[in-house]
């Protein structure tokens, strides 16, 4: 059986959050998501038989009844923490319908075997390769720590393919769920 690396997500094209990732790409030891791949994570399902696709599609597909709504982008942070930064993220305020979105999905696919997982929804933005970048990220998260980055329209909910490759993943598109 063929297996894919998968997630579902909602995709994310703000040229604000897109500015501070080139920003950190610039600080040596630091990979920035690229802007086309910023997305927020609502589920992530790890290597899974391609078939399950279609299945986990047709428990969540009716998402399409959930009406479209605004997320709101501001605050970035690290993980695990700010002093030992290894993820940059951007925050999501008004987040109750991603809870409700993530707790719809944990519920509708569990029959699958998928473990509930903690959900922060967060919008990765880079990551950190090499320790010496600390000091330079941590200053410039200090410098965006509360900024508003401003507002997204989620119109849709995807399941998406990740290839890793040496130069970073390559996303695409399986099933979109196109929000009322």
């Amino acid at each position: 059986m063929v297996k894919i690396r998968s997630f579902i997500a909602i995709d994310i094209r703000n040229e604000n959050v897109a500015r501070i990732a080139e920003e950190l790409n610039r600080i040596t030891g630091v990979k920035a998501v690229e802007k086309e791949n910023l997305h927020i994570t609502l589920k992530f399902l790890g290597e899974i038989e391609k078939d399950l696709i279609d299945k986990i599609y047709d428990e969540i597909k009716e998402l399409s009844e959930w009406s479209q709504f605004r997320i709101f982008l501001k605050g970035i942070g690290a993980f695990p923490s700010l002093k030992n930064p290894r993820v940059i993220w951007v925050g999501v305020e008004n987040e109750d319908v991603l809870y409700k979105i993530n707790d719809f999905i944990e519920n509708r696919i569990s029959k699958f075997g998928f473990k509930r997982e903690d959900f922060k929804p967060h919008l990765t933005i880079a990551r950190i390769k090499n320790p010496r970048a600390k000091i330079h990220v941590i200053k410039l998260v200090e410098k965006y720590i509360n900024e508003f980055f401003g507002e997204e329209y989620v119109k849709e909910i995807k399941i998406k393919k990740s290839t890793l490759t040496p130069k970073g993943p390559i996303y695409e598109d399986l099933k979109i769920i196109k929000l009322s």
